[in-house]
This record gives structure tokens, C-alpha cells and sequence, in this order.
């Protein structure tokens, strides 16, 4: 029984497929022994290419009598079950009408006549040879196949009217069919390996985030992404790491099969780990589909590739953002002390400044993982967390200027483990922008609010810093008066400041 590949889904970070389709175990088998004495090669691995013959008879006959024409015998059998088989009998070969019939006997028989690869047995008496079955009339199962074979009357074989079918197959296959099909499923764990401790640092980037922001709007937005993603990846772990273990049966399985001396019950084991790895791999399939459908629709790589932006070339100036980044008017700058440049972070604390947009217009909440000691094809080279912050801000405000709607953002993620990860969040409306300066030097707090959506909306955007809010014209009232963002749930800090100090 083999694994059999299906084309994968289309994605850029993908480098190993991983779809397999389901196997369905079939009936008994049968191995020839190696004493057993029915001329065949010793070794059925030798002649892998079979010659295409039509499958008349007369090309049949050519064939018995063109050493050059004949194929390389088969030497094992399965039942597939009790069937109506409607191929017309024109295109049976029939064995020999004086020959007594039994299953092993009709498999003899056709297992080097060309192109046939099953063999059906009717009426207890009758073999024949075809290349493929037409099989109708039931599920296989045994009920209308009761007539006793005339060579075993131990034996049934078929019945009055259906047919019981074989399938023929070459035992030495199943080792080489059960080796592909074990570095299939160990690639595809480590596929699935790879990619799920990857994201893991998503979801450990948000949550260590999401732990300092105050605003209630954004730490929920943060948290919530950050649990579904993981529960996903939980999942997806669970199945990678039930089908690993059935690679233990199946390797076994094939270290005690031998060719040589090889028996229907080592072929049975095989295929049966086979199988059941099988079943594995749909369940792995099935979640990491649902996991893989959940990332695509936040990928930001995916979501930059599709509006053409260049990705690497947002690298090219690392030495200033857009005066969107951190926007924020005059008497808000004077308010919180900071210089006329807040883009960069203001230089009396250009590791603490926190900025949110707040909006009741949500848009999109991408993700993106960066490797700083390899990174992906497509992403710059960077020197070090500061410059990726940068970085990491321009991708996220590009890929607002490219979003219809979409009128400010924040990035917000953290460069303090191995991997550096960060969510691009993209509001369709601004109403508060939350600050503070009590960030750290590995948080990405950044916010960009578009300047030409603020001139046209400024009475209606208020600044919050701390527990005051300062308007445009510089005004300042409690924050508790202010209503666009949402009160916090019970057991979260309380909002309106940036980050619990710890």
C-alpha cells in the first residue's frame, strides 16, 4: 500500500509537501515463500520497467512466446473481497479448464501474464486474469461468494453469479513503497516541527506584550490573538507527536521484512503500520490545515507580497521613519517632554516611549516571525533589535498605505528571545492615542496615525498620557471623561496608562 502525494497549498514559506492521501487497508495477503518451487527471479527488484501490451489475447500469446515481451511476475496477492465483476468476459484469460482451482493455483497462473495485475475466481471452478475489474454489486463483502473451490474444498471461490477478486502485487514493493512513505511522514513532522515552534514565538512575543499594555482595547485585541493562535498550535503539536510515534511500528516493521524469506504476516505488519500511520497523517493533516488557514490570514509576508511590496528594499533606510510613526501635535509633545522628532521615540527616551492607536474601526491583525541569525529569502540582513524595530514599523505603516481604509496602526512585539515577533495592527479610525514612557529596550510599541487623517479629524482625537487627556489645543481633562475605548475586563490594569510597571 502506498502514500500517495496531492498538490500542496500554495504558500512562499513552504518547502516540503505534506499532503497524503488516506489509505484504506485491504483483505489478506499472500507472500510467496522462498522454498517454495514456482519459477520466478530471486530477486523481484530487478526489472522495474514492464512492458506496455494491449491486453487482447492475441497480443497475450505473442507474448508467451517473446521472452523479451514478458513481464516480471508478480509474487503476492490480496483479497479484495466478493464483487460482480462486469468486465466482459472476452478479455478474460481463463486458466486451463482441466486445472484444479484454488486461489494460490489462479494466482500462479496470472501472476506473468502482461498487464494483468488482479485475478477473480467464479462458480468454484473458473480463473481468470484481467488487467483491472469492473467491480459493482456490494461492499466485498463474502455472503454471495460460498462455492467451494474444485482444487480445496476447504477454500471458497466466488460464488454463481459475483466473483471473488485478487489483487496481485510484488512483495519486494512493500519495503520499497513502506521506505518512501516513512521519509514522507518523517519529513513531514519535521515540516510541521519547523514551523510550529516558529510560531510559537508569536504567540510568546504577544503574550509577554500584552502583560504591559494598559489600554484596554489593544491588550485584548493582543491576548486574544495570542490565545487562538495558540490553541491552534497546541493542536497541530499534539498530532505531530501522535504520528511520530507511529513511526516506531512501521520502522520495525520493515527492519524484520526480508524479500527473501518473506511471509504473508511480515508483509501484513508492514502494511498494517503503514496504515495506521496513515490514519495519523490525515489527522495531522486535518489540524494543520485549520492552523495553516488561521496563519495565512494574518501573514504578513503574504498579505505584503500580494500589494508588491518590497519587503528587504524597507531596510534600505534604517535611519528615519515616517513623521506618521509616533504622530503627535505640538502641545502633546511639550506635554509628555519630548523632542520635535517623535518618530524615533524622542531622544530623552527613545526606549520608553509607548504609542497606541485606538479605534473603533478595526481592519487586520498580521503577524511576522524574523530569524536574526538567518533570515528567510526575501527579508534583509539587520545588525541588531534596534534596527529591526525600525524595520519592523516601516513594513507595518507600507502595509497600511496599501490598505484601502486604513488610516493609522501599531506594531507592537518583542526582540528579546532568539526570534524576533510582532503583530501589525490597522485601524480604519482613530479616536484615542494612548502614550507613556515606560517601555523597555526590547518592546516594539510603536503607533503611526496618518497626519492628513488627524488634520481633517483633530477635534475628535484625544491624546492620553497617563491619567490626563490633552487635546489639540493643548486643554487638558481626566481621562476618566473620554469614551471611545473600551473599559477594562475584570482582573486587567486598568487603562489609560502605557505599561504596568513592574
Amino acid at each position: 500500500m502506498r502514500l500517495l502525494w496531492v498538490p500542496f497549498l500554495v504558500s512562499a514559506s513552504r518547502d516540503v509537501p505534506s499532503e497524503f492521501e488516506p489509505l484504506v487497508p485491504r483483505g489478506r495477503g499472500f507472500c510467496l515463500m522462498q522454498n517454495e518451487t514456482v519459477a520466478a527471479p530471486k530477486s523481484f527488484l530487478q526489472r522495474r520497467d514492464n512492458p506496455v501490451v494491449s491486453y487482447v489475447k492475441g497480443k497475450i500469446e505473442a507474448a508467451e512466446s517473446n521472452p523479451e515481451l514478458k513481464m516480471l511476475p508478480f509474487d503476492g496477492y490480496f483479497e479484495m473481497g466478493c464483487f460482480a465483476d462486469s468486465t466482459p468476459q472476452a478479455l478474460w484469460v481463463k486458466s486451463p479448464k482441466n486445472e484444479a482451482v484454488t486461489p494460490k493455483q489462479c494466482f500462479n497462473f496470472c501472476r506473468d501474464k502482461p498487464e494483468a495485475r488482479f485475478f477473480g475466481l467464479t462458480e468454484g471452478r473458473v480463473c481468470y486474469c484481467v488487467p483491472y475489474p469492473t467491480l459493482s454489486g456490494g461492499n466485498g463483502g463474502s455472503e454471495q461468494c460460498t462455492a467451494v473451490c474444485s482444487g480445496d474444498n476447504t477454500q471458497f471461490c466466488g460464488g454463481m453469479v459475483k466473483s471473488s477478486i485478487y489483487e496481485m502485487h510484488r512483495c519486494g514493493d512493500v519495503t520499497e513503497a513502506a521506505e518512501k512513505d516513512k521519509k514522507q511522514i518523517e519529513a513531514l513532522v519535521e515540516k510541521w516541527v519547523f514551523f510550529t515552534s516558529r510560531w510559537e514565538y508569536v504567540v510568546s512575543a504577544l503574550t509577554a506584550e500584552g502583560e504591559k499594555i494598559d489600554v484596554a482595547d489593544i491588550r485584548q485585541r493582543v491576548f486574544g490573538l495570542a490565545s487562538e493562535l495558540e490553541a491552534k498550535l497546541s493542536d497541530t503539536k499534539a498530532k505531530v507527536a501522535d504520528l511520530n510515534e507511529k513511526l516506531g511500528p512501521l520502522d520495525t516493521a520493515l527492519k524484520a521484512f526480508s524479500p527473501e524469506a518473506a511471509t504473508s504476516e511480515m508483509m501484513r505488519d508492514v502494511e498494517d503500520a503503514q496504515a495506521e500511520a496513515a490514519l495519523f497523517v490525515a489527522a495531522l493533516e486535518e489540524s494543520a490545515e485549520d492552523l495553516r488557514s488561521f496563519w495565512d490570514q494574518h501573514n504578513l509576508d503574504g498579505s505584503m507580497a500580494f500589494r508588491s511590496i518590497d519587503s528587504k528594499a524597507l531596510a534600505d533606510e534604517l535611519s528615519h521613519l515616517s513623521t506618521d510613526v509616533n504622530f503627535m501635535p505640538k502641545k502633546v509633545i511639550e506635554a509628555i517632554g519630548c523632542d520635535g522628532v517623535p518618530a524615533d521615540g524622542c531622544d530623552d527616551f527613545p526606549d520608553k516611549l509607548t504609542y497606541f492607536v485606538v479605534g473603533k474601526k478595526h481592519l487586520a491583525s498580521l503577524f511576522q516571525v524574523y530569524n536574526p541569525a538567518k533570515p528567510i529569502e526575501g527579508r534583509p540582513q539587520l545588525s541588531s533589535a534596534a534596527e529591526w524595530k525600525v524595520w519592523a514599523t516601516k513594513e507595518c505603516h507600507q502595509m497600511c498605505i496599501m490598505t484601502p481604509g486604513c488610516v493609522g496602526g501599531n506594531a507592537i512585539g518583542s526582540s528579546a528571545g532568539d526570534m524576533y515577533a510582532f503583530t501589525c495592527n490597522l485601524k480604519g479610525s482613530v479616536e484615542v492615542v494612548a502614550l507613556s514612557k515606560t517601555g523597555e529596550a526590547s518592546d516594539l510599541m510603536n503607533g503611526f496615525l496618518f497626519g492628513s487623517y488627524y488634520s481633517l479629524h483633530q477635534k475628535d482625537i484625544k491624546y492620553r498620557v497617563a491619567d490626563i487627556v490633552i487635546s489639540a489645543d493643548g486643554s487638558e481633562q481626566p481621562a476618566a471623561s473620554t469614551g471611545p475605548t473600551k473599559t477594562a475586563p475584570s482582573g486587567s490594569p486598568p487603562q489609560g496608562v502605557g505599561p504596568t510597571k513592574r
